[in-house]
């Protein structure tokens, strides 16, 4: 695997959940803020879909080929070592791709509001296509699984984008009818101070929610639960 794919795609969630912080930190006005309700409520929608269809992820025959591997060079090295570990949860449809689906499409209609070159654009293509290619390719995701998250995360960020800006239309140049519902408006009226902006310790909601939602916390914590069990009973089968 090429170097430069798998820094890419180990470090994506890291990038863009610390882009998007920093840049919500900083203009925290009722774009951003309407913008990360959107995203975390995109990734809560991920995770409940993944419960509801219950698909595995490819990892497991991943699991399965290196074990056997491992065991092969056991008697030789002593050890064998499995990297990565595993999820733990389900892989359809990839929340990764969701993310990446609906923050990509939002920016991407952002940038053309600032009539931002369309390089910028490209840019921003390759490098979601890039890291999706790499959880293709580690056997975190089928093609499949990726390409349904993607649909729904794209489709997300499109019918987002109208709800907040109370239209019909996503393109800001376009002919539109207003919604009743304006989430913007609303943002604007209920969480935002007399300035217009979130308060500095408005932050800290924003924080915990995109370290629960992004950082995967009930993954980690799974997984160390189970590490924590296995051991246990490792060490329960030597004194025996």
């Amino acid at each position: 695997m090429s170097p430069v794919l798998k820094f890419i795609g180990k470090t994506t969630s890291t990038v863009v959940a610390g882009t998007f912080f920093v840049i919500l930190a900083w203009q925290r006005d009722a774009l951003m803020v309407s913008f990360f309700v959107g995203a975390i409520s995109n990734g809560i929608l991920s995770k409940v879909l993944k419960k509801a269809i219950r698909q595995e992820r490819p990892m497991m025959e991943y699991v399965l080929e290196s074990s056997a591997a491992g065991a092969g060079s056991s008697s030789s090295s002593g050890n064998s070592i499995l990297e990565p570990p595993p999820p733990s949860d389900n892989g359809m449809p990839s929340s990764h791709a969701m993310s990446l689906g609906f923050i990509g499409t939002f920016t991407g209609f952002l940038l053309m509001d600032y009539h931002y070159p369309y390089s910028t654009l490209l840019l921003l293509v390759a490098y979601a296509s890039i890291s999706l290619w790499y959880r293709i390719v580690s056997k975190l995701h089928t093609w499949e699984q990726i390409a349904v998250g993607l649909s729904v995360g794209t489709m997300n960020g499109v019918l987002w984008r109208c709800l907040c800006f109370g239209t019909t239309q996503p393109f800001s140049s376009a002919v539109t009818q207003d919604l009743p519902i304006n989430v913007m408006e609303f943002v604007t009226n209920n969480l935002l101070n007399d300035q217009g902006v979130l308060p500095l310790y408005g932050l800290a909601i924003p924080a915990l929610l995109g370290a629960v939602i992004v950082g995967s916390v009930e993954r980690r914590i799974g997984r160390f639960l189970k590490l924590k069990s296995e051991k246990q009973k490792d060490a329960a089968n030597k004194q025996a």
